[in-house]
């Protein structure tokens, strides 16, 4: 553990999910080589769908929209659509299809792995703080067995952009009604976690398993962990 700012006590705590809580690369990595073998087997019109033609189906969507750079669960789905539109498929039963299968990837994508180090640690800082999720992503935390931990998840989407943009920031420190600078944020992630919590008045707790170097930084965390266990150290 390394401080770069005096440390004060702080009232509530959030969380980024991926790579933060849990290891998020094999989980993606499987539920893609699913998703891509289901369109395959399961629909004429996506047969011959392979992954450099979805890379460009996807680009060209988010070409297209732009604002589903912030949303990933509806880039993926209308992906999921254009593909199956591509093929031949009608719009109305591809908009059908496209749900049924983003649904599906869905669950896959959220059998992640989570340390029982890290629900013991989630169980005893519930105890004393609220804590809160604040992701870019899309994990079901309930079929994940996170969700009992937090009192309130802000994911992208919808009208809220990705960190390091404001909205979720501010999202949480409304509901929390707490100043900022009294809310604790944890993520691996020297952009949209230390960035985004800096920029946002929030206290930045960066994870750096990785051992990445701090010159990339661009505003300095409160304070740098090595370990998310560290967190007990530092808070209860």
């Amino acid at each position: 553990m390394h401080f770069y700012r005096r440390w004060q006590p702080v009232a509530a705590i959030s969380f980024d999910l991926d790579d933060t809580l849990y290891d998020n690369g094999p989980a993606i990595v499987r539920a893609e080589q699913w998703m891509l073998s289901h369109l395959r087997s399961e629909y004429l019109a996506t047969a011959m769908l392979d992954k450099p033609r979805w890379l460009d189906l996807k680009r060209a969507v988010l070409m297209a929209r732009p604002e589903l750079r912030h949303d990933v669960s509806l880039a993926r789905q209308q992906t999921i659509r254009a593909a199956m539109v591509e093929g031949g498929m009608a719009d109305q039963q591809a908009s059908r299809e496209a749900e049924q299968v983003f649904a599906a990837f869905l669950a896959e994508r959220s059998k992640i792995e989570v340390s029982e180090s890290t629900h013991q640690l989630l169980t005893r800082l519930a105890e004393r703080y609220p804590l809160v999720v604040i992701t870019n992503g899309n994990l079901d935390l309930v079929q994940a067995g996170l969700d009992r931990y937090f009192t309130l998840v802000c994911k992208a989407g919808a009208g809220a952009r990705m960190k390091p943009a404001p909205d979720m920031f501010e999202q949480t420190r409304s509901a929390l009604k707490l100043p900022a600078e009294r809310i604790l944020h944890v993520g691996d992630h020297p952009e949209t976690d230390v960035l985004g919590a800096r920029l946002h008045g929030f206290r930045a707790a960066w994870l750096n398993e990785r051992q990445q170097p701090w010159q990339q930084l661009q505003l300095l965390p409160d304070v740098e962990l090595t370990a998310l266990e560290e967190l007990a150290e530092l808070l209860l």
